[in-house]
This record gives C-alpha cells, structure tokens and sequence, in this order.
C-alpha cells in the first residue's frame, strides 16, 4: 500500500486507526499495522487503549480523540475506512468480518457505494436530506451561505491570486471527506461554491460540514495563510 494519506489528515487517520485496533483480533491487528503507510504505522500506539473498545461507543471514542463532533467524526471514519477498501480490499475484507454492522456501514464513502459484501449496512447509513427547518437553523451558522433543500451556495471575493491556494485547501477538504464542490469562476474575482449530495439529491450534514470546512479555507487564506 502507498503513502495514500495527506499529511495534514494523518493525525486522524492515525485515531481511526488506533479506534479500529481496539476493536479486532491481534490478527486483524498485525494485518493493519503491515499494510499501513510507514508514518501512520510508527504514529499509532499499538500498545495503548484509550476507549472502552465496545462498537456501540466506536464514534464517541474516534470524537474524543480528534476532539472534534461526532458527526465529524463520522465522516473522517468513513473517509479513512472507504479508502482501506479501495486501496487494499483484502485488508477492507478482514477488519469487516471482525467488526459489527454498526461500524462496517462506515466502510463506505461519504456519497459511495458499499464496500464488498455490505449492501445492507451500507444502505442503513445513507446520507438523509435536511428538512427545510434544519437547513435553515444550519446556514444560520455559516458564512454566508444561502440555498434551499436541493442545494446550498457560497460566493467568494478575492483577488486572483488568492485564488490558488483557496482552492488547494478546498481540494484538501474534498479528499478528506470523500466529497466535493462545484466551483463556478466569476468575472470580478468572485468564486462561488455549490454543494448538494447527488446521491439523494439534497443537502445533507455532509454538504454541511463541506461548507463549514470551506468558510474555515476562506478565512485562512484571507488572513494570508
């Protein structure tokens, strides 16, 4: 397996990792450890257990360790565990069968289809449109933001040269959630980003969390970073 992780995702990649590890045979355990990139490897602490190790807590404990919602960390779980799968299937393949459905749902990516032999888990765990109230009390905390049920908008102004490394974090976004934005280029140094779940055809929390992560590359880039 290659050096498929961004480094600026590691660090909760490697808390993913740590999360999976409590929870699987020491099989599965030396299965993981080998196929991993070498610095996720060497950064995982193999030895400690921070959780309790119950499936039922899986998402309570990745939260604590990224010390981010949980909600968020669901959609880093199933970015990290989706792309197990595709990069190494048989990896993929033995942690499910260790795991309980509950976590192999989050063996699909954000929007995908399910990894092999988990079409029911799969589809339990499909991303659920927001109704008008929620999407409402959500943009409410946004920057900016606008839309309906079927899709939300932010337009951008920046100088041109800006532009660049925006895109470069909203790229680095996109890859970490397994989910992307449609970008439109102004003519008056003006981005605006669109975001919906094509699979169900509405925004969903992930649509959300993509724009929040979106405002944050926005605000970086417009203090000079």
């Amino acid at each position: 397996m290659g050096n498929w992780i961004p480094r600026r995702r590691r660090a909760g990649t490697v808390h993913v990792v740590e999360a999976v590890a409590e929870r699987v045979d020491d099989r599965e355990r030396e299965l993981l450890a080998e196929r991993l990139p070498g610095k996720i490897r060497e950064a995982v602490r193999w030895g400690e257990r921070d959780g309790t190790g119950e499936a039922d807590t899986f998402l309570e404990d990745v939260a604590a360790r990224t010390g981010r919602p949980v909600e968020h960390a669901r959609y880093l779980v199933m970015a990290v565990l989706s792309e197990l799968t595709r990069q190494d299937s048989e990896l993929g393949e033995s942690l499910s069968d260790q795991l309980p459905a509950e976590i192999t749902a989050l063996f699909t990516a954000p929007g995908g289809g399910p990894p092999p032999q988990r079409g029911t888990a799969a589809a339990e765990d499909r991303p659920r449109p927001l109704d008008s109230d929620e999407l409402e009390r959500a943009l409410a905390q946004l920057d900016d933001w606008s839309g309906d049920t079927g899709r939300i908008t932010r337009t951008v102004v920046l100088p041109s040269d800006r532009w660049p490394p925006l895109l470069r974090r909203v790229e680095t976004v996109q890859q970490e959630l397994s989910h992307h934005a449609k970008v439109d280029r102004g003519s008056n140094d003006d981005l605006t980003f669109s975001v919906r779940t094509r699979s169900v055809d509405a925004v969903t929390e992930l649509d959300l969390e993509l724009a929040r992560r979106i405002d944050e590359a926005v605000a970086q880039v417009s203090s000079g970073g």
